[in-house]
C-alpha cells in the first residue's frame, strides 16, 4: 500500500523550497561590468553678412561756397538671418586724396578740392543691436548725411556744376 502521507508531505517540501527560492531570488548569480564613456555634439555658429547701405536723392541744395546744405537719406539693413550690432556709421566725399568724385562724370575732379567740403551724419546710441531677417522683416537704421560747402578766399569755380558723391562707411 501507498503511503500518502509520506508522499504528500515531500510534495509539499518540495513545492514549498521552490517557492522558497523563487521569492528569495534563487541562487542564480548574475555578473555585469560597468564602464565609463563621453560623447561629443557640435552646433554651427553663423557669420556676419555684409550690412546693404542705400542712399536716397539729396534734399535742399545747391550749395554755394560758404552756404547751402544738402541732406543725403540712407538705410542701413541687415540682411544676415541673425542680429548684427551696427558699431559705427561715417559719411565721407569720395575722394581720391585731392579732389572729389563727381557724378556727373564719372571721374575725379582734382580741382575741386575735398578739403572744401564738410559732411556729418546722424548716428544711433552705439551699439545698435538690429534684427536679422529669419523670423521677419531686418531691421534697418535710417539717417542722413549732409552735406555743405566752406568758403575759402581762393576761387572755386572748379565745383561748379559737380555733384559730389559721398561714402557711408557701416561696422
Amino acid at each position: 500500500m501507498r503511503n500518502l502521507v509520506g508522499g504528500g508531505y515531500r510534495r509539499k517540501f518540495a513545492l514549498a523550497a521552490a517557492a522558497a527560492f523563487i521569492a528569495a531570488g534563487g541562487v542564480v548569480a548574475f555578473a555585469f561590468f560597468t564602464a565609463a564613456g563621453t560623447g561629443t555634439g557640435n552646433g554651427a555658429v553663423g557669420t556676419s553678412t555684409a550690412w546693404n547701405v542705400t542712399s536716397s536723392a539729396y534734399t535742399g541744395g545747391p550749395l554755394y561756397p560758404g552756404s547751402g546744405s544738402e541732406s543725403i537719406p540712407f538705410t542701413v539693413t541687415n540682411r544676415s538671418a541673425g542680429n548684427q550690432a551696427l558699431t559705427s556709421i561715417s559719411s565721407a566725399l569720395t575722394t581720391d586724396g585731392t579732389g572729389v568724385w563727381d557724378v556727373n562724370t564719372g571721374s575725379f575732379n582734382d580741382s575741386c578740392l575735398a578739403t572744401w567740403f564738410t559732411v556729418s551724419n546722424t548716428t544711433p546710441t552705439f551699439p545698435d543691436d538690429l534684427a536679422g531677417t529669419a523670423p521677419g522683416p531686418a531691421g534697418a537704421y535710417s539717417g542722413t548725411a549732409t552735406l555743405t560747402m566752406q568758403d575759402f578766399p581762393t576761387s572755386q569755380n572748379a565745383c561748379q556744376g559737380v555733384d559730389p558723391q559721398i561714402t557711408i562707411a557701416v561696422d
